[in-house]
């Protein structure tokens, strides 16, 4: 009888943990990444402006930790960042763009555009487990 009321009361154990959740509403609404623009670059449409010298750009997240997705998309050709030499969830980089994140702080870094383009799109996705954004940018070479 002793071991009947052990493991009834185990088995009640595991079922209501099993029932409980971990958060405080319901699986799968999460509060949208909350982003601050620190260098206040231009966005037009649905991507940010790189200008033609290229620069360093700041988004910082204020409500989640974020690292990358592994979405990194140049020219419509998505890049394997697994495939890098010391690849992280915390940095990209390739001959002329770079990426790295740094606690809340998602870094950007653009080369000068080369004499031979005239323009280039960069499309980056960060995540937080349950919750992602993507970043999409594009830069041109004037005339």
């Amino acid at each position: 009888m002793r071991k009947f009321k052990f493991l009834s009361l185990i088995l009640l154990s595991f079922t209501l943990l099993s029932v409980t959740s971990c958060g405080d509403g319901p699986d799968g609404n999460w509060e949208k990444m909350k982003w601050n623009n620190v260098d206040n670059m231009a966005k037009d449409n649905n991507f940010y402006v790189i200008p033609e010298n290229g620069g360093t750009f700041t988004f910082e997240c204020k409500n989640y930790i974020p690292w990358l997705s592994g979405k990194i998309i140049i020219n419509t050709e998505y890049q394997d960042m697994f495939s890098q030499e010391n690849w992280n969830w915390k940095e990209y980089k390739n001959d002329w763009f770079e990426v790295k994140i740094v606690d809340k702080k998602v870094i950007f870094t653009f080369d000068e555009i080369e004499d031979s383009m005239t323009g280039r799109t960069v499309e980056v996705g960060v995540t937080a487990g349950d919750i992602s954004d993507t970043f999409i940018f594009q830069q041109q070479k004037l005339q």
